[in-house]
């Protein structure tokens, strides 16, 4: 069977950087906004079925991390924060551990789940070439310092991975059963080289970007995107959806009190509206990625 190519395995990731990028700040500025337990329920499942269309069926081990911190962070809270009137019992020197700020707990990592699957699809679309892209004329310096600094661990420790695989094919590595000691020592001899391989790449970067006139004025500019109609028409369905549910949300009631009791508003017609407005503009990426590939699939049973 022919493996799907990127464009249609992930074809939201296709789409304009300036596409991609203003979903990703709706969906993260519209997750810490609105703290309704339907809401967070929402944009965590479809923060999730986004996660999942990117990655596939490898995408659950990271998924089920996420549940067992969502977890953690609930089940926690009550250890720190006392408040609320429904006792469910008492630990540690009579201190009470309550419903209300489990309730808070759960709110909590619901958000910071849904915030770290979005931030996992972000990397996933957003490379170092789309964003530099989308930044680097405007801010040249902070777009490549921002760039180093979020490939900086992925790719050292890809680095490590090699060192310590040819220290150990040259039989420099710790044996089977080694020492602390033997350990820390092939530990160090790693760092050392990989500390030696980072100034030489530093050095080779930048002599490669006064080779070719970085910061000079007048410089051209080689772009891999282009704007087309679908990223026309991509971006205003999603402004649309994105403005009908702020305003939905804003004028309905989505205030909910954890202290002393909890107090969730009931679920009006505008909160309601809001929360279809908001559904579907979270499983855009979903919807395009799933296009993609029908689209593809058809393509080959045609041929």
């Amino acid at each position: 069977m022919l493996a799907l190519p990127v464009q249609a395995r992930c074809a939201f990731a296709s789409l304009h950087p300036a596409v991609s990028f203003a979903f990703f700040a709706g969906a993260l500025l519209l997750c810490m906004v609105f703290a309704h337990p339907l809401l967070q329920t929402e944009a965590l499942c479809l923060a999730a079925l986004c996660y999942v269309s990117f990655r596939g069926r490898s995408a659950w081990r990271f998924i089920g991390g996420l549940a067992v911190l969502l977890a953690v962070v609930a089940l926690v809270s009550p250890l720190f924060n006392t408040q609320g009137e429904t006792v469910l019992f008492r630990w540690w020197a009579g201190r009470p551990y309550t419903l209300e700020a489990l309730a808070l707990g759960a709110s909590t990592g619901l958000m910071l789940a849904a915030m770290m699957l979005w931030f996992a699809s972000y990397h996933l679309v957003m490379t170092s070439d789309a964003f530099t892209f989308l930044f680097g004329r405007a801010l040249p310096g902070l777009s490549t310092v921002l760039v180093m600094v979020l490939r900086l661990v992925p790719t050292y420790r890809r680095r490590i991975e090699k060192l310590a695989l040819a220290h150990a094919g040259i039989g420099q590595g710790p044996s089977e059963g080694a020492t602390l000691a033997a350990r820390v020592r092939s530990a160090g001899t790693v760092l050392a080289a990989l500390s030696a391989d980072a100034l030489e790449g530093a050095i080779v970067t930048a002599d490669s970007m006064v080779a070719r006139g970085y910061g000079l004025p007048g410089r051209t500019h080689f772009a891999l995107f282009r704007w087309e109609r679908r990223d026309s028409v991509v971006l205003m369905v999603m402004v649309g959806l994105l403005a009908a549910a702020v305003v939905a949300l804003v004028l309905g009631d989505t205030t909910v009190r954890y202290f002393p009791a909890i107090v969730v508003p009931p679920v009006g017609a505008d909160v309601l509206v809001g929360v279809l407005c908001y559904g579907v503009f979270l499983l855009l990426p979903t919807a395009i990625n799933l296009g993609g590939r029908l689209a593809w699939r058809c393509s080959l049973s045609n041929m």
